[in-house]
Order: C-alpha cells, then sequence, then structure tokens
C-alpha cells in the first residue's frame, strides 16, 4: 500500500470547479505552444515555445482531514540560464520563471529524490524531507549537514527558514494535503522558486514515471530522461505480453493490521501491478478515484476468497506482528509457501524504504517483481522491491 499516494477525493470534477489563483490561473489560448507527447501522465502538460519551455501542472489535491478536494496548478517557464529572460506573452504573466539547468534543488518527497537520482544529478539536492532517505549519500549528507531538513510531505509544511538558508534555485514541493497550500504561497511570496508536484497523485503507474520528463527539463538530462522512460514503458509492455499469455494466478494482496483486520489493495495503480502481471486480485474492487487504492477488511471478509489464493503478498512496511489466523489454515499460498513481502529494498536501520521512493520512478522494476512471483519462470533477474517471507514472519 501507498501511504503517501492520495487517489483523491474530486477527481476531475475538482479541477473543473477550481477557481483561478492569483499565482497560477488557468492559461489562456495565445500562451499554446508545440505540445511534447506524453503518453501517460495525466497532471502535466509540457509544450516548447521559442527559446523556452512550458510545465502545466494541475491536480485535485485533498484535505487530509478528509474535507472536499480542490484542484491545485501552476505554471512553469522554463528558461535556459545562459540566454536573455524570454519574453512572454501576457496569459504567461503569472508563471513561474525557472532558469535551467537548476543546479541546486529541495525537495520534501521521497520520490523526486528518486528521480533525481535517476537522472544522476542527486548531488544537485541542498534540502530534503530528512533522515529517513534510502539512498546512502543523500541520508549521509543530511546527518553530516550538507543537505538541509524541511520536512517530509505526508508529516509536515516545509521549513521556511531551512530553505531560505538553503536557497535552491527551485523547490520540489510535494503538496499532499491542502493545509499546506498557504505555506506554498507564503514561501514564494519570500522570494523561493516553488513547482508543485503531483507525480504520486497520478492515477496509473507509469503516468507517475513519466514525471522524469518534467525533472529531466528542470536539470538538462532532457535526452536521458526521455531515454530512460521509453525503456522502462518498453519493459512494461513486455511484462504485460509475456503475463498475459498465461493463465491468471488467483491472487490477494492483503497485510494483518491488528486484531482480525487486514489493509487490503483492491483498486488503483496497486491493482493494475497484480493484473498487468498476471494475477487475479481476489478481492478487487471497481475503480473509484474518490477512494484509496486499499480498504481494511475483517478476516470474516477475506476467508470467503481464502481458500482460493494461489499467491499472497502478505508482508508490508505497516504490517501489524502476525497472529494465528483460521486464514493461514486454509489458503493455499500460506499452505506452499508463495508468501511474499514489498520489504525487499529497506534499511530499517535508517527507517529507509524504497518502496515508497525509487518504486514510483521505475515501475518497470516493480512490475518485473510481480511478473516474477506469479510466473517465476518469465524473470530471470532477482527481487528488488519483494521478497519471500517466511510464514509466520510477514516484515
Amino acid at each position: 500500500m501507498l501511504r503517501r499516494s492520495f487517489l483523491l477525493a474530486a477527481g476531475a470534477s475538482a479541477i473543473s470547479a477550481c477557481s483561478e489563483g492569483r499565482d497560477a490561473p488557468a492559461v489562456k489560448d495565445g500562451a499554446s505552444g508545440t505540445a511534447i507527447a506524453l503518453r501517460h501522465a495525466r497532471y502535466l502538460k509540457l509544450e516548447r515555445h521559442d527559446g523556452y519551455t512550458v510545465a502545466r501542472l494541475r491536480a485535485p489535491v485533498a484535505d487530509q482531514s478528509g474535507g472536499q478536494a480542490q484542484a491545485q496548478e501552476a505554471v512553469l517557464v522554463l528558461a535556459p540560464r545562459a540566454g536573455p529572460e524570454p519574453r512572454l506573452p501576457a496569459a504567461l504573466r503569472y508563471a513561474t520563471l525557472i532558469r535551467t539547468p537548476v543546479m541546486r534543488i529541495a525537495a520534501n518527497a521521497s520520490s523526486d529524490e528518486a528521480f533525481l537520482g535517476q537522472l544522476g544529478v542527486k548531488d544537485r539536492l541542498v534540502a530534503v524531507g530528512g533522515r529517513v532517505s534510502f539512498d546512502d549519500d543523500v541520508r549521509r549528507g543530511v546527518t553530516e549537514g550538507r543537505i538541509g531538513q524541511i520536512g517530509y510531505n505526508w508529516h509536515a509544511p516545509p521549513n521556511l527558514d531551512v530553505l531560505l538558508t538553503a536557497r535552491p534555485d527551485v523547490f520540489l514541493m510535494r503538496l499532499s494535503d491542502l493545509a499546506h497550500t498557504p505555506v506554498l504561497d507564503r514561501a514564494r511570496r519570500l522570494g523561493l522558486i516553488v513547482a508543485p508536484t503531483f507525480a504520486e497523485d497520478e492515477p496509473t503507474y507509469l503516468g507517475r514515471a513519466e514525471w522524469i520528463r518534467l525533472h529531466g527539463l528542470l536539470t538538462g538530462r532532457e535526452a536521458k530522461a526521455d531515454q530512460l522512460f521509453e525503456q522502462i514503458e518498453a519493459r512494461v509492455e513486455a511484462l504485460k505480453v509475456a503475463a498475459a499469455a498465461r493463465p491468471a494466478v488467483p491472487m490477494l494482496w492483503a497485510y494483518p493490521a491488528g486484531g482480525d483486520r487486514w489493509v487490503a489493495t483492491v483498486r488503483g495503480a496497486e491493482q493494475a501491478y497484480l493484473a498487468d502481471a498476471g494475477g487475479r486480485n481476489l478481492l478487487v474492487r471497481p475503480e473509484d478515484p474518490r477512494k484509496w487504492s486499499s480498504e481494511t477488511l475483517a478476516t470474516e471478509q477475506i476467508l470467503p476468497v481464502a481458500d482460493q489464493a494461489q499467491v499472497w503478498i502478505v508482508g508490508d512496511l505497516h504490517a501489524a506482528p502476525p497472529r494465528s489466523t483460521v486464514v493461514e489454515g486454509v489458503s493455499p499460498a500460506f499452505q506452499s509457501g508463495r508468501l511474499f513481502a514489498n520489504t525487499g529494498r529497506s534499511n530499517l536501520a535508517a527507517n529507509a524504504y524504497d518502496w515508497y521512493q525509487t518504486a514510483f520512478v521505475r515501475p518497470d522494476w516493480v512490475l518485473a517483481d510481480f511478473v516474477k512471483v506469479l510466473h517465476p519462470d518469465l524473470v530471470s533477474e532477482p527481487f528488488r522491491f519483494l521478497k519471500p517471507v517466511a510464514r509466520g514472519a510477514y516484515r
């Protein structure tokens, strides 16, 4: 499950209902350029203009206290650092100008750290969320004081004092809670260049990964980003084709949550991994952008299908200590030992988990793991994010 990814409450209706804000009003005709084709991302649009590139970012963001989602948007103008400031049409007068390539970057989400790491520019980070990065070099930079700590997006608003000291060329702000929007606005008023990021909000796993195209434009690694994403996309397609030729394997993805409760994957990008890998999720639910990808179910709701599950993703970073239940006695997955956890890339000593970092950027690696779980002969490479677990030890 994804603790930091929100399938947001109002979907497209929230976007259409969004009022035009001072910082990023809706862009009118007259500012359009040549679109850069994006095949999967829904919340990102890129356009080439003469001398600059425009990035339009727009996504529904929920109040995590349970309130209604509202669309948040931003328009970025990316112009070469070496040239003069571009002459912009009136429709772009509220856009955020970013001179590229950016050399000093702050990010409050682990996924943005991973995008930069995949592009080979993690050394440009001057501030991150905190000390629990899975990347050893970044974590060392934080503990040694070379990289500032601004607070993770899922925990608190960013620390503006740290950002003002670090003075990044751009602050990649993961806006995961509407309550943090005033801090974003204040950061801009203080002179910080802020680019909100919505990669984790994308409803598909390839849509999330395609945001590497924006990171490539920002850092001067556009060609590398394009090449890497094409490789990711091609690998995903090859895995899907191979898995589709095999009979679907009945399976479950549910981990113990204490008592007689289980947190089960039922929809969303996580369910798509199961389907694309050749699995038949016995607890699948209809897609609904207003709902989370997982639901908490009682053991009584698991039992009717547990005796059909040949494979079970039973472990998770947040799993409660396992307890003996009747589920273990009826499930073929438990009896045959085909049990797995998504904790393969974990540094427990550092409290760091790559499932919330590189997994967003490399869905080809994630999908390969699921295919290997369901159809072991189709994938020869070792597990990355998933790992086999012994019965009674789900982490």
